[in-house]
């Protein structure tokens, strides 16, 4: 039996029962739930899912998976392949600083000249509650290439601005 990889995009109004009723068609069509990132943003549910299903029940899951779209959940399949995965030495990075547009430009284009590739980022704006301004905070999981060293990526984060507070992990 031959089982095929896929990448489910979920969206739906935020509310009890999304996961449980994607993991339901995963799981009746002898499905394995690899991993996963949801989250509630802005009042919807956003989730990425890596599910891995037998080429048999491909039709039926994606039949199950396109009559949910009754009960407000869009559901997109992705198909992937392992193999293609970007190499790496990993990195975790914590950035800090005063809230602005294009924050996330300045850092995501500074990482993508240099071939760095961003696995995972989750970003947040606080009230600074002393100083009445938005900070920005960002928790970022990245792939170094060869010879890219750890020393390269604090200088070449802390050279995107100088309010910039970069902690590598």
């Amino acid at each position: 039996m031959n089982n095929s990889g896929y990448i489910l995009t979920v969206m739906a109004k935020d509310r009890p029962g999304i996961v449980k009723t994607v993991s339901d068609i995963v799981l009746s069509n002898q499905g394995s739930w690899l991993e996963a990132s949801l989250s509630r943003l802005g009042g919807q549910f956003a989730g990425i899912v890596s599910v891995k299903i037998p080429d048999r029940q491909l039709n039926d899951f994606k039949k199950a998976l396109s009559e949910i779209v009754s009960e407000g959940i869009t559901v997109k399949i992705h198909s992937f392949n392992e193999e293609n995965e970007f190499e790496g030495k990993p990195a975790s990075i914590i950035v800090e600083a005063n809230d602005r547009d294009g924050i996330i430009d300045e850092i995501s284009s500074a990482l993508a000249e240099k071939g760095v590739n961003v696995e995972k980022l989750s970003s947040e704006c606080a009230s600074a509650s002393m100083a009445g301004y938005e900070l920005f905070r960002a928790e970022i999981q990245v792939s170094l290439p060869k010879r890219f060293t750890v020393n390269k990526l604090q200088a070449l984060l802390e050279s995107v601005s100088d309010d910039l507070i970069v902690t590598i992990e």
